[in-house]
């Protein structure tokens, strides 16, 4: 947790009734000294103390005033909201008092590595709390007669159509990058098609695409890239395309689960299996029945993928199922077996470490982290090695047809 404002959590004022501007020039020297604050950082004094103070009737009498701080925080790759409060002394009465608001709950269940939380507070009584939950909108939280009272406040974007094409000759990273596209708008195009694209394997120069997107900004200031409308990728000769469509009645700015991207003709880019299990880097080694295995220099049947990837690379559940074997198996060192629905079943091995908590009989969801990439068993460095099993048959990975998971 870093504290931008200061790491104390009250001020003390002193009003002596030597007049209204060297009561001010105390407060801020003691603010100053006890939370290192600025200016903008000082609260409101009490409106009753300054006109006793204008009014000359503070006299030589002494009143403390506690004056309240805003303090921003931002959240340490550790951090709970009770870390946070305990840290700044708060009362935990008040975090008790928060979480018993729904609406506030879920909107600060969870907190994310590096986004501001701003903390209103006097003494060790909780005034505000603002979270930015999207570019568009902030949760105000504010204490009144009754506890807490929370607010949305909507802060109106402008939404701009803009298309990008590009040829991929090296990466798409890189092709996005020539054509003015950022990074993680790269990103949403392979997670719209991970489904159908191993962006690991499949991916070859000369493929391109071009994406219909929202590019957004506030006031002015330009805030990035939105929510892709439309995409075409074609990979090979083939191509795929996909629309964004929210529910009736919902917006683009709904929840992820609420929206999804489908093909022209109507049918859902979603399906049972994820083509690739992890994030991409490169390929090792392709499915092969007769490949020359590194470390028993002797013919061995290749029943799976080896990704290559750093070690701790998180490594994902390819579809919903059950664990069917966590633990230690011969060459495989650390492996994962996950039994699906309709006789399939994958499995993940030379992993470095499992999941915590991951245990046998468990339900995973697709795409759930169930383990990292390591280089346990017979490995010669570090690679995630995948099986996929249809009816007891080892099936390629890359090749097999996955079906629809939804209409």
């Amino acid at each position: 947790m870093t504290l931008e404002v200061g790491s104390k959590n009250r001020v003390l004022a002193l009003l002596k009734g030597r007049g209204l501007q060297l009561t001010l020039i105390a407060v801020l020297a003691l603010t100053w000294w006890r939370g290192e604050a600025r200016l903008s950082d000082i609260g409101r004094l009490d409106e009753n103390a300054i006109s006793a103070i204008q009014a000359g009737e503070a006299k030589a009498s002494t009143k403390a005033i506690l004056v309240p701080l805003t303090v921003d925080v931002i959240v340490g790759a550790n951090d709970t909201l009770e870390r946070i409060f305990r840290k700044l002394e708060l009362s935990v009465t008040d975090l008790a008092t928060l979480r018993a608001l729904p609406d506030i709950r879920r909107r600060l269940d969870r907190i994310y590595p590096g986004e501001t939380l701003k903390f209103g507070v006097r003494g060790k009584q909780l005034v505000s709390l603002e979270r930015q939950l999207s570019p568009s909108e902030t949760l105000q939280v504010r204490r009144d007669q009754s506890g807490f009272d929370s607010e949305i406040i909507v802060n109106p974007l402008e939404k701009n159509i803009r298309v990008g094409e590009a040829t991929i000759k090296n990466s798409l990273f890189q092709a996005a990058g020539e054509a003015g596209l950022s990074d993680p708008l790269a990103m949403k195009i392979t997670n719209i098609f991970r489904w159908d694209i191993d962006f690991v394997l499949d991916i070859q120069p000369g493929d391109r695409f071009r994406v219909i997107y929202e590019e957004l900004s506030q006031d002015g200031t330009p805030l990035g890239e939105g929510d892709i409308l439309a995409v075409e990728f074609i990979n090979q000769g083939t191509v795929y395309r996909a629309l964004r469509f929210a529910p009736t009645g919902e917006s683009t700015d709904a929840e992820e689960d609420d929206f999804g991207y489908y093909t022209p003709d109507g049918r859902s880019l979603r399906k049972a299996f994820l083509r690739a299990p992890l994030e991409f880097t490169r390929v090792s080694s392709r499915f092969n029945l007769y490949r020359h295995h590194p470390v028993l220099n002797r013919m061995r049947a290749h029943r799976g993928v080896d990704y290559a990837a750093p070690t701790g690379t998180p490594v994902k559940a390819a579809g919903e199922g059950r664990i069917r074997f966590v633990g230690t198996k011969g060459g495989y060192g650390k492996v994962i077996e996950v039994q699906h629905a309709n006789n399939v079943r994958t499995l993940y091995g030379h992993l470095s470490r499992f999941a915590r908590g991951l245990r046998h009989g468990e339900r995973v969801r697709q795409g759930e982290v169930i383990g990292y990439v390591g280089m346990t068993g017979l490995a010669t460095g570090p690679h995630l090695h995948y099986e996929y099993l249809q009816n007891g048959v080892h099936r390629d990975p890359q090749k097999v047809p996955l079906p629809n998971d939804r209409p």
